[in-house]
């Protein structure tokens, strides 16, 4: 799975982080769209640092059975300009599907 989240907490002593996954509509506004605890990776630090010092992140998981939490694959962080710049992309594919109707 690939999402956008906001970190919300980061607990390394339970090896599970707090994030809002967020959505971006058709006008480019930031939207929370729920909640969700993810499990850390193991054995990866690399992972973590990046957590740690982001706000916004792009990150992978995997696809756990039987409901349980996913575990954080790999995170890219997102500055605020590449944020804002994913949001110029969506208004301008919103823009594009509204000229395509006309």
């Amino acid at each position: 799975m690939l999402v956008l989240v906001k970190i919300n907490k980061i607990s390394q002593v339970e090896h599970k982080i707090n994030v809002t996954l967020l959505d971006i509509d058709d006008l480019g506004s930031v939207v929370p769209v729920k909640d969700l605890e993810l499990n850390l990776p193991p054995d990866d630090e690399s992972v973590i640092e990046i957590l740690k010092t982001s706000t916004h992140v792009i990150i992978f998981t995997d696809d756990p059975p039987n409901g349980a939490n996913p575990t954080i694959i790999s995170a890219i962080n997102l500055t605020d300009d590449e944020l804002n710049q994913e949001k110029e992309n969506m208004i301008k594919v919103a823009n594009d599907e509204i000229r395509k109707l006309e």
